[in-house]
């Protein structure tokens, strides 16, 4: 029983932690150096990141997935939270 846990949880924690690199930037044409950039930048990444968090929490199929589904929904939330504040976010072209 203790091989099968670690067997399951070992490959949540590495993916839980290989998206902890650089912090996300969202492309958007505009000073990305200048101090209110920086502040509404760092606010945007930290209510989104909460908001998504308690969002996976819910309930325990939300949690078992949320390290796949985790980093692309706290990015579409800084880049909501980001045109909220007026910016705008440019569009990938496909």
């Amino acid at each position: 029983m203790q091989s099968l846990r670690t067997c399951l949880i070992v490959p949540v924690l590495l993916l839980g932690l290989s998206g902890c690199g650089s912090p996300y930037d969202p492309p958007i044409a505009t000073d990305h150096a200048s101090a209110k950039y920086k502040t509404d930048i760092d606010k945007c990444r930290t209510t989104s990141t909460e908001a998504v968090r308690r969002g996976n929490a819910d309930t325990p199929w939300t949690w078992m997935k949320s390290p796949f589904t985790g980093p692309p929904e706290v990015r579409a939330a800084i880049r909501a939270c980001m045109e909220h504040d007026g910016y705008v976010v440019e569009k990938a072209e496909n």
